[in-house]
């Protein structure tokens, strides 16, 4: 019998179980993950995901649409009232009507293929330049307003 079988049998009969580098090193990795933080997998995401956050900026752009429709109703009046409806801005006011449909569509075609974060970053840059574009048209108009009543 070797000098290091005895140390083993007596390590054993005196309830010394340290773990040796080279002994059982399976447990040892073992127990240091079960330390360690738990790794997220990430979710699944489900088409209906997508569905729902597509619906949600439609009713965005849409709210964007019924603005440009009530300004393409009553700035023609406006103007009318001050007797200047011949520079009634009809180009400005029927993009005013086209481009949030159009700009929702494009954010939809651009992020068709993306996970659904990209795809709502997209479709909120999309309701932003959105939005951007009818204040530049509402102030165009006003400009076209003044100019037509000699100020």
């Amino acid at each position: 019998m070797s000098a290091s079988d005895a140390v083993n049998r007596d390590e054993a009969a005196n309830g010394d179980e340290s773990v040796h580098p080279d002994e059982n090193a399976d447990e040892a990795v073992t127990a240091e993950e079960s330390y360690a933080a738990p790794v997220r997998q990430p979710r699944e995401e489900r088409a209906g995901d997508s569905g729902i956050v597509a619906a949600l900026f439609a009713l965005a752009f849409g709210y964007d649409t019924v603005e440009a429709v009530a300004n393409l109703q009553q700035l023609p009046l406006l103007y009318l009232g001050s007797a200047i409806e011949g520079a009634t801005p009809w180009w400005l006011l029927i993009a005013g009507v086209a481009l949030p449909a159009l700009l929702f569509a494009a954010a939809l075609w651009v992020g068709r293929r993306m996970r659904l974060v990209p795809k709502a970053g997209m479709l909120l840059v999309a309701l932003g330049v959105s939005a951007q574009l009818s204040l530049l048209a509402e102030q165009l108009a006003r400009q076209i307003a003044v100019t037509a009543l000699g100020g």
